[in-house]
């Protein structure tokens, strides 16, 4: 690993020192004379939740952005039985004491929420405010009279109700990273304000966390370890010098995980172990917690990430875990949600123009691992970087997708099943014979179909005075019974019958009924279904034509045809 020279003529080292300088005089300043008295109250979260662009729900990275931008992350957290009981008794008196329904504090629903400011590729200021609205348990006072809520209370606070947390200040650092990114060593301090509620809600006064932050990386995988020095103000539930009770002080914190990029980073899932131990050796207050089993809990996790937006820029992510080891604030059950979203600022016009910023991000341009179809195959190794690669066997994993089959020939249609196609059908839905002549190819020789008319070029044709039909007429109405199976569509059609003026209007009404009967019955007889049928016979009521002359006569003795439903 080559690591980034921090030599005289480096911008960051006399910016850390003065950034490490005045974070640690503000600390001092914080933490006054009184910085190790006794305080009434405790922040029972063990969750310390990271918020920038790059890190887990539970560790902190040494990763920070080539240009500035801003970022900010919500979170939402549950545990199950953070506080239990046997924590903050003597062991003796475990089956004696009453639990009144549930341990110390039964559950807490959290609130993270997260903000801050990436800056010359080096450096993270950010602010952590967490809430639990939701809280409940009991006073975890116990004496080892078997009385519970004794008189004499070293945690005058109910452990019910919703709860602010310390205000944090995180400034962090990247202390060493080798040109290719792969390796990093971050340092950060985390300032705690005394903004928590006594309910478990903070430490009752300001403290400090002192980390070191690393990671490694080996193809899609991505190892990070933390590790630091927590100072906090001392505390004490019941008695812990007799080995009765919890007692709270400054802490060792660490933490190792792993995760996998899929598709470059825009799914990851992963898996983590954090905890900490006392760091206090036989205090007069709280006697010694190094490495006791009430103070060194110890939990693991796993979670998934996804990014989201055009440009990844936004953030959602799951995880759950539970104890390894009981102490305080290892939970039985702990789930977390998060959504961010970060923002990158335009840099400033002096970074724009110093030359060692220009050849840094020409350097990282032409060197950083580029995918740009994002399928987990580089781009100088990807053979289509642009189409990703559908990791489909027995296709070789070369970066491109699996060549496509050729669409399938055009469906070949013929609507009215006359065995001509509809695109060289004149009369797609009118069954009728090939032609030479393209408006008549497809199309029957004897009707048409006008809207909602099916018009006959020749007269139904029946035997003088009767219903009967002629077979000269059959022909015609077998194009009628072709068009009607070739569209199912048409769901009812009437037959229409008429006569000229010649004889009473009650016989010639009578006649056109019988005629309209028998054609119908000429079309079921043909296939037809009678339930799309109806017959009408209106005499000489509607004629279409002068019924004093012979022509006029002749165009009224007719029959119709008329659809009066289609879908």
């Amino acid at each position: 690993m080559k690591a980034t020279k921090l030599g005289s003529g480096s911008v960051f080292p006399s910016t850390f020192r003065r950034l490490g300088a005045g974070a640690a005089g503000l600390l001092v300043l914080l933490l006054g004379r009184d910085a190790f008295a006794q305080a009434s109250t405790f922040k029972l979260d063990r969750l310390e939740m990271p918020g920038s662009p790059d890190d887990t729900m539970t560790q902190f990275r040494p990763v920070t952005s080539p240009r500035p931008e801003i970022f900010g992350q919500i979170g939402l957290g549950y545990s199950r039985r953070p506080l239990r009981t046997k924590t903050i008794i003597g062991d003796s008196d475990r089956t004696t004491i009453p639990r009144s329904g549930g341990g110390a504090v039964d559950d807490q629903l959290a609130v993270y929420a997260n903000a801050g400011f990436s800056f010359l590729d080096r450096f993270i200021v950010a602010l952590a405010f967490p809430f639990t609205p939701v809280q409940t348990g009991q006073v975890p006072d116990y004496e080892p009279t078997n009385t519970v809520f004794a008189s004499g209370r070293t945690t005058p606070y109910d452990a019910k109700g919703p709860s602010a947390g310390d205000l944090r200040l995180d400034l962090r650092a990247i202390i060493a990273r080798s040109e290719n990114r792969r390796f990093a060593l971050g340092g950060q301090i985390n300032i705690f304000f005394p903004t928590g509620s006594g309910n478990f809600g903070g430490d009752g006064g300001a403290g400090g966390l002192f980390l070191l932050t690393g990671e490694a990386n080996a193809g899609i995988f991505t190892f990070v370890a933390n590790t630091g020095f927590h100072v906090r103000h001392l505390n004490s539930i019941n008695d812990p010098l007799n080995n009765y009770g919890l007692g709270i002080g400054n802490e060792w914190r660490y933490s190792l995980g792993g995760f996998a990029n899929i598709k470059g980073g825009k799914y990851r899932i992963g898996a983590t172990v954090f905890g900490q131990t006392g760091f206090e050796d036989n205090d007069t207050v709280i006697g010694n917690t190094f490495f006791s089993k009430r103070n060194s809990p110890l939990e693991w996790n796993v979670e998934g990430r996804m990014r989201l937006g055009t440009a990844d820029r936004m953030w959602l992510g799951v995880s759950g875990g539970s104890f390894i080891l009981q102490g305080y604030g290892a939970p039985d059950l702990r789930m977390l949600a998060v959504f961010g979203i970060q923002i990158p600022l335009n840099p400033s016009e002096g970074i724009q123009k110093d030359p060692k910023l220009e050849l840094r991000d020409k350097w990282k341009k032409e060197h950083q691992n580029i995918d740009t179809d994002h399928d987990g195959i580089i781009d100088d190794f990807d053979a289509c970087p642009n189409d990703p690669e559908d990791h489909e066997p027995p296709d070789p994993e070369d970066g491109c997708p699996k060549p496509k089959e050729p669409p399938p020939p055009p469906k070949v249609v013929d609507t009215d099943n006359d065995g001509i196609v509809d695109t060289e059908d004149f009369c797609p839905k009118e069954p009728g014979k090939r032609s030479t002549e393209p408006n008549k190819n497809g199309c029957p020789d004897s009707i048409a179909r006008e809207g909602s008319v099916i018009r006959t070029f020749k007269q139904v044709q029946f035997a003088f005075g009767s219903a009967q039909i002629l077979p000269e007429s059959f022909p015609m109405l077998q194009e009628i019974v072709d068009l009607l199976k070739a569209n199912p569509g048409i769901k009812r059609m009437a037959v229409e019958g008429h006569t000229d003026n010649k004889g009473s209007a009650a016989l010639n009404k009578n006649l056109s009924q019988k005629r309209s009967d028998s054609v119908m019955a000429w079309l079921i007889q043909h296939g037809i279904e009678g339930g799309r049928l109806e017959a009408h016979g209106y005499g000489m009521e509607k004629p279409v034509a002068d019924n004093k002359t012979d022509e006029g006569r002749q165009k009224n003795r007719r029959v119709e045809f008329k659809i009066l439903k289609e879908e």
